[in-house]
C-alpha cells in the first residue's frame, strides 16, 4: 500500500503552499492499496472536507478520483498527482490477455498445419496456400450478374419477338361449305280408293 503525506510540510508527498498556517503541517493522508482502491485520513485542526463535508480525524474514509477533497477549504487536492493504479492494472491485464490469446491462436495454427500431412507422401512439400485478391473475385462475381441480366434481356427480347409473329400470322381461309343439293320429293303412293261398284243391270226376260 502507498501513503501520501499531504501538508504545508516541504517533506510531504503533496506540498500545499499556505502562510496563514490555516493547513497544518502534516494535513492528511491518503492510503492507496495495489487494486486501487483510496482512503483519506485527516490529521489536521482545521479539517479535511470530502464533497463539502467535514471528516472525522484519525479515521480512514474511502474516497474515489470523482470525489471533491478539500483541505480547511483553503485548497483541493490535484488527483493528477496521484498515480492511477486502477487504470494501471487494467492496462496490464488487458495486455497481458491479449498477449495470452495471441499465444494460444500461434500454438493452435502449428498444431494445425503441422497435423496435416500433404496428399501424396510424406516427402512431398504441403501446398502452399495461394492468396485470392479480393478484387478479382469481386470482378468475377460483377461479370456473372452482368451476364445474367444480359441473358434475360435477349431471352425476354426473343418471347416478344416470338409472340409478334404469332399475333401477325395469317390465318388460313375458312373452308367453302357447298350447300345441300335439294332432292326431289319423292312421289306419294296413291291411296287406295275403293272402287265404286257399278249398278248391275237386270234383264228382263221378255
Amino acid at each position: 500500500m502507498k501513503v501520501y503525506s499531504i501538508g504545508r510540510e516541504i517533506g510531504c508527498d503533496i506540498t500545499i503552499n499556505d502562510n496563514s498556517d490555516v493547513i497544518s503541517r502534516r494535513h492528511a493522508t491518503l492510503n492507496v492499496t495495489s487494486s486501487g482502491k483510496m482512503t483519506i485520513v485527516d490529521l489536521s485542526h482545521n479539517g479535511t472536507y470530502v464533497n463539502g463535508i467535514r471528516i472525522a480525524p484519525n479515521v480512514p474514509v474511502p474516497v474515489t478520483r470523482k470525489d471533491n477533497v478539500s483541505f480547511a477549504h483553503v485548497a483541493r487536492l490535484d488527483w493528477n498527482l496521484i498515480p492511477n493504479t486502477g487504470a494501471t492494472i487494467i492496462r496490464w491485464v488487458v495486455i497481458g490477455v491479449v498477449a495470452l490469446l495471441l499465444i494460444l491462436g500461434s500454438i493452435w495454427a502449428f498444431s494445425a498445419f503441422a497435423g496435416k500431412e500433404p496428399a501424396g507422401g510424406g516427402d512431398q512439400p504441403a501446398p502452399v496456400p495461394v492468396a485470392v485478391d479480393s478484387t478479382d473475385v469481386n470482378t468475377q462475381k460483377q461479370d456473372s450478374i452482368d451476364q445474367h441480366k444480359r441473358d434475360s434481356i435477349a431471352k425476354h427480347k426473343e418471347d416478344s419477338v416470338n409472340k409478334a409473329k404469332q399475333k401477325n400470322a395469317v390465318k388460313p381461309a375458312p373452308k367453302k361449305v357447298e350447300p345441300k343439293k335439294a332432292e326431289p320429293k319423292k312421289a306419294e303412293p296413291k291411296k287406295n280408293e275403293p272402287k265404286k261398284e257399278e249398278p248391275t243391270k237386270t234383264r228382263v226376260r221378255g
